[in-house]
């Protein structure tokens, strides 16, 4: 007598997997000596910052700020200012894709600096899908020198909220899981 097999289907786990201040971190690549720096990358049409160091963040200045207005606090701090680069930023990106994609054929490019991966077919390489961030994290790092942050979730929704509390959040190391997250401390 032969038995039927009921095919049960995992539910979807996206990661969605964002460069840290992508065109900064685009310039450190190519100028290690930026590392730490403040810095800003400017739009080329009207010179207003389209990225901004974590150093320059926490100097107060805000995205789309002109850099007319940032001069006297450029000089007091030593915030170095370069002009966009999107051809460069475009090949990085790319570069970023691919580097992915040795972890999972299923993604979706959503920005310059944002992948999903639908990842539910590939914890089984990996023993967490938390671990499996922390080897996407060092990769990229490793391979590109960009530093990304993961986050990790049942819906797009949620996987960009999980990496919001990645980069916003010190003991998630770069990597927020929004399943292990007990549902009485979920944001």
């Amino acid at each position: 007598m032969e038995t039927k097999v009921e095919e049960t289907k995992s539910q979807p786990v996206f990661a969605l997997v964002d460069v840290n201040n992508f065109y900064v971190s685009c310039e450190r690549v190519f100028n290690p000596k930026l590392e730490g720096v403040a810095m800003v990358v400017l739009s080329n049409n009207d010179g207003c910052a389209v990225a901004r160091s974590a150093e320059t963040k926490t100097l107060g200045v805000k995205m789309g700020e002109s850099w007319h207005k940032l001069k006297d606090l450029a000089k007091q701090h030593g915030i170095l200012a370069y002009l966009s680069n999107y051809t460069l930023y475009g090949d990085i990106s790319q570069r970023a894709v691919d580097v992915l994609k040795t972890f999972c054929p299923s993604i979706e490019v959503y920005s310059v600096d944002e992948s999903f991966l639908q990842i539910e077919s590939v914890p089984k390489l990996y023993p967490s899908a938390t671990e499996m961030g922390q080897q996407i994290r060092e990769r990229m790092r490793q391979w590109l020198g960009l530093p990304v942050c993961v986050g990790i979730g049942p819906t797009k929704t949620l996987a960009k909220l999980a990496n919001r509390m990645a980069k916003k959040m010190s003991q998630f190391n770069g990597v927020c899981d929004f399943h292990a997250i007990p549902r009485a401390e979920r944001v």
